[in-house]
């Protein structure tokens, strides 16, 4: 064998798997065809967020009359704002190859394709390689629906909307999920009219959420200015000089420049059942409880495989994979992994929430304490939110954090830890948080729990 490991696909999951595993001593390659990093990278999360902060500032400023401080109306430069977000893009790719590079991996700027059991890979030149193990972590791409294709330049997936040629006025945004609801607050907040249609009876579908969270994300987005449908389905579209006129299945009509179609992303396994690996209904690869597929040696992480598309997920399964080859063991507990959801406010979770706790028919406590008792949250008036801690009633474990606030991106990671090393509300409580501080009020929570909250009253 060339390689004692080959990993396909240079995403998230692909290449933290490569580096984990030449730094166990594995002679390792990794193959990309386009460029490190994947979708998360280049067209997803860190773009996202890059912008999600730029755009920030808009409504900081909007919002600084408040504390005295007034700012003229800003004047965006978008071809500056997409530069500076590329700029990060191209730094942190950079860093990637580098990495590798350190770690004794082998980048092969390829595109590679399985040709079946035995370890063999080829490559699009023509030339062959194998590998004691082959990793696949092929990542996933935006999924079109009906009367709606991204070859009309009127229709844009998550990628064109990182890379506008010009901001539209209007955007009618198709898919109420995470993906969906990030671009449409980045837009918002750019002063474009944003109307999103989203086909479930809730937005953020298939998310474990309690209705009070929901409810909070809503009154946030709709107090942008961003109109919610829900319970609509997109049934197509007709231009009409230089603008479209979305229409729904029950009559209604939306006005836009540009279509943002989010519905949800599929897996990139066409191709792999030729060849013997098995795929569920959704398209995604089976796998074991070592991530290896039906076709022996062959492994799958990432989006590949079911689950949560997050790409911290599917790097916890590269580390996972390279721990199983060098014989060493990495816990990962699906039902642990962190969610973080850019909108605004932002909303983070982890672990089960109190509706879902109650359906199970478990025995629970619950805490909660709002950002606007929170010092540190009023000065910086963001004082809508709130946390929330779900604990087993009779061990006092918590199993469930949700916050929904400024920052709770940030703020879930106290919360993960919780919730993935079996803390109790205890734990929490008597850990001394400085003060005035957000986190602080996770603290409160878990008191809160307990009937011993100090700035809150009690339940």
């Amino acid at each position: 064998m060339d390689y004692e490991a080959i990993v396909i696909g240079g995403g998230p999951g692909g290449y933290v798997a490569a580096i984990r595993m030449g730094q166990l001593g594995l002679k390792t390659a990794l193959i990309e065809k386009d460029r490190l990093g994947g979708v998360c990278l280049n067209r997803g999360c860190v773009p996202t967020k890059a912008l999600y902060a730029a755009t920030g500032l808009i409504g900081r400023t909007k919002k600084a009359s408040e504390f005295g401080i007034d700012f003229s109306t800003p004047d965006i430069d978008l071809t500056r704002l997409l530069t500076w977000k590329e700029g990060i893009v191209d730094r942190l790719v950079s860093g990637v190859e580098k990495l590798l590079s350190a770690n004794g991996v082998d980048l092969i700027n390829a595109e590679a394709k399985l040709v079946g059991p035995g370890g063999k890979v080829s490559l699009r030149s023509g030339e062959g390689i194998t590998g004691k193990r082959i990793v696949l972590a092929l990542g996933s791409a935006p999924i079109e629906i009906p009367g709606f294709s991204f070859s009309d330049k009127a229709v844009w997936s998550s990628t064109d909307a990182l890379s506008p040629d010009a901001i539209p006025e209007r955007l009618v945004v198709i898919g109420g999920g995470v993906i969906g609801l990030e671009l449409a607050t980045i837009y918002s907040r750019l002063g474009t009219t944003v109307t999103v249609l989203e086909l479930m009876d809730e937005i953020l579908p298939g998310i474990d959420l309690d209705r009070r969270v929901m409810a909070r994300v809503k009154a946030g987005l709709k107090g942008m200015g961003i109109d919610i449908r829900t319970g609509a389905a997109a049934s197509g579209y007709v231009n009409e000089g230089g603008s479209v006129l979305v229409k729904t299945k029950d009559g209604e009509e939306f006005p836009a420049d540009r279509i943002l179609l989010a519905v949800g992303r599929r897996p990139n396994s066409a191709g792999l059942a030729e060849v013997g690996i098995a795929l569920d209904r959704r398209g995604s690869v089976v796998v074991d409880e070592n991530l290896e597929t039906s076709l022996p040696g062959v492994y799958a992480i990432g989006d590949l495989t079911p689950g949560p598309m997050l790409a911290h997920k599917g790097s916890a399964e590269g580390l996972k994979l390279a721990a199983h080859f060098a014989g060493e063991e990495y816990p990962l507990d699906y039902g642990t992994i962190p969610q973080a959801i850019f909108t605004d406010p932002e909303v983070a979770s982890v672990g089960i929430s109190e509706k879902r706790a109650k359906e199970e028919g478990r025995e629970i406590l619950v805490g909660r304490f709002p950002y606007a008792a929170l010092g540190k949250a009023l000065g910086m008036n963001e004082p809508d939110g709130f946390f929330q801690v779900v604990a087993d009633a009779k061990t006092k474990r918590v199993i469930g954090v949700q916050i929904v606030g400024a920052e709770a991106s940030d703020l879930i990671s106290e919360g993960a830890i919780a919730v993935q090393q079996g803390l109790t509300l205890a734990a929490i409580a008597d850990s001394v948080h400085p003060h005035p501080t957000l986190p602080e009020g996770l603290k409160e929570a878990a008191e809160n729990a307990l009937s011993r909250a100090i700035h809150a009253i009690n339940r």
